[in-house]
């Protein structure tokens, strides 16, 4: 007998049984069911002594097809593994209860909000990776080698990539001293890494083989990809990205790796910004999944579905983004660093702030977050968006971050930030709270003695989730999914909750608007902090999903 799916066929006493279900042969209903006809098939044939189960293509059964598991007809009883199941329960009861409770207890676990949730990312991952407008006949340009302009942290990591996809990197900088502190740190990573037996001796130094530092931005030349890894700063990215449209090869990608800045400026500034497009990594960038991809005005469709496919070569789960402040991640991140500050000054510790969202599954709240960024970091950020006419005409906006910034209080590596450190550890600092005494006096906000946790979280993420529509309405992300990668995969959301988007789709579009109209009634809305997105208001009165959401044109 024969189907698309399965094939059963007898070559003398021998019948072979295939699975044909591309790409990884995954179990399916219709899997299932031609499965049981072709067992019945042989069964019934008789004159085979043996049947071979085999699979075509790479490779055999890798797990079930989750598409199916929201359809209505669904039973996950078909799926038990019989045999495997016989041979476990043989000695403790009759198969047949035993597939009864293993039938009932998949079923609890596939209608779990959790199984929804990491189905909603599994599929949001593949979504991510088809863009709009981008063919398979588009040819892509070739990544041969690669160079990195800037051998700080975040230099490092990036050139660390590339050399763990076995690509040629040469890694630039400006003095002697800070090119061998980089090549060191990165010798003294790979050395941990084999000490703990993740890398061979043979591996060790096959990487650093690869690796070729320079004082000359000249090496930069020939490499087919070079990204910049300076500072935070337009002024200098601007000179930066000027230079290397003077000494790139024709036909080379320029990338800027900044998290915040205009990629379209930089772009132009390189004179050819058809060949310039963003590549936002995460800190720390050899570890960190994410990869924002800023697509610019000018940006060739070769160079943006090249940069896509090396995404994948170096392990990255890529999400492509709009031109915008902060591109998707940080842009939204900024409307929840505004509001941990606002409560901070209003009364709450931060640890309340922190752990009223931990409580979500968040690796680490808003205060630990920056405190092990940086608060340098995300100071610069604010300023230099300050510099670009960004900022509301609201004086207490980030008045916390750039007060601390101006202390010196710049997180972990200071031993100061929001909490006081010993080695890592974070403890309460009156300082902290002293700082945002003042600055409540200074602008006029009404402190109180205990702000409620929901509070807490309900001004943090909401908030988050509005910026979320913005983003869509504008078109800077194509997908509702898109966002919730962004999110899981670079700033710790919990993969069981399905990203923001998801989350809010779960506590419920009606909820959420009305609870930010609430805060507009409160607190006020003469910045804009609480305006409701058109397209969330839409949603939410329409009974239709965020996160399912995407662009149609």
């Amino acid at each position: 007998m024969t189907n698309p799916t399965i094939t059963l066929e007898r070559s003398g006493d021998i019948a072979l049984l295939r699975i044909c279900n591309p790409p990884v042969n995954a179990i399916s209903p219709a899997v299932v069911a031609g499965l049981e006809r072709a067992i019945e098939a042989f069964e019934e044939d008789g004159l085979a002594r043996a049947l071979v189960l085999a699979c075509a293509g790479r490779t055999f059964v890798a797990g079930g097809d989750i598409a199916s598991f929201d359809d209505p007809s669904f039973s996950a009883a078909p799926f038990n593994a019989k045999a495997i199941v016989e041979a476990v329960q043989a000695a403790l009861r009759p198969f047949d209860e035993g597939e009864v409770v293993e039938a009932r207890l998949f079923e609890q676990l596939r209608a779990s909000p959790q199984s929804r949730a990491l189905r909603h990312l599994f599929f949001a991952q593949r979504e991510a990776a088809k863009i709009p407008g981008l063919g398979r006949e588009i040819r892509l340009r070739a990544v041969r080698s690669v160079g990195v302009l800037g051998a700080g942290t975040m230099g490092r990591g990036i050139a660390m990539n590339f050399l763990n996809a076995g690509i040629p990197t040469v890694l630039v900088e400006t003095t002697q001293h800070a090119l061998d502190t980089a090549l060191t740190a990165i010798r003294g990573l790979y050395d941990a890494s084999a000490a703990k037996g993740k890398l061979t001796a043979e591996q060790l130094h096959q990487r650093m083989s690869l690796l070729t530092g320079s004082l000359s931005d000249a090496a930069l030349s020939d490499p087919d990809l070079v990204i910049e890894a300076v500072f935070e700063n337009m002024d200098l990215k601007t000179q930066v990205c000027a230079r290397l449209g003077q000494i790139c090869k024709p036909g080379a990608i320029i990338a800027t790796n900044t998290s915040t800045l205009d990629v379209d400026m930089l772009a132009r500034a390189t004179g050819r910004p058809q060949g310039v497009l963003g590549m936002h990594f995460f800190s720390p960038a050899n570890v960190m999944r994410l990869l924002e991809v800023v697509r610019g005005q000018a940006t060739a469709p070769d160079v943006l579905a090249t940069v896509m496919q090396l995404a994948r070569r170096i392990g990255k789960v890529a999400v492509v983004s709009g031109v915008c402040y902060g591109f998707i991640g940080n842009r939204m991140a900024e409307v929840y660093m505004r509001e941990a500050e606002f409560l901070i000054m209003e009364g709450a510790s931060p640890a309340q702030v922190d752990a009223a969202v931990e409580t979500l599954g968040m690796a680490m709240g808003p205060c630990r977050m920056l405190d092990m960024a940086g608060i340098d970091v995300g100071a610069k950020t604010v300023i230099e968006y300050g510099k670009a006419g960004g900022l509301p005409p609201d004086d207490s906006y980030r008045a916390l971050v750039r007060r601390m910034f101006e202390l010196g209080r710049f997180g972990q590596k200071t031993g100061a930030g929001y909490y006081r450190y010993e080695g890592r550890r974070p403890l309460p600092d009156s300082q902290t709270e002293q700082i945002a005494q003042e600055l409540a006096k200074q602008h006029g906000i009404d402190r109180r003695a205990s702000i409620p946790a929901r509070e807490i979280v309900e001004r943090l993420i909401y908030p988050m989730v509005n910026e979320a529509a913005k983003i869509l309405e504008e078109g800077i992300a194509w997908r509702g999914g898109d966002i919730d990668v962004v999110w899981t995969a670079g700033y710790g959301f919990p993969d069981h909750q399905g990203g923001p988007l998801f989350m809010a789709d779960q506590i419920g579009l009606p909820m959420i608007v009305d609870r930010l109209a609430n805060y507009a009634e409160e607190r006020g809305d003469a910045f804009g902090y609480w305006s409701t997105s058109a397209l969330l208001k839409d949603l939410a009165g329409s009974g239709r999903r965020i996160s399912d959401w995407q662009r149609t044109s």
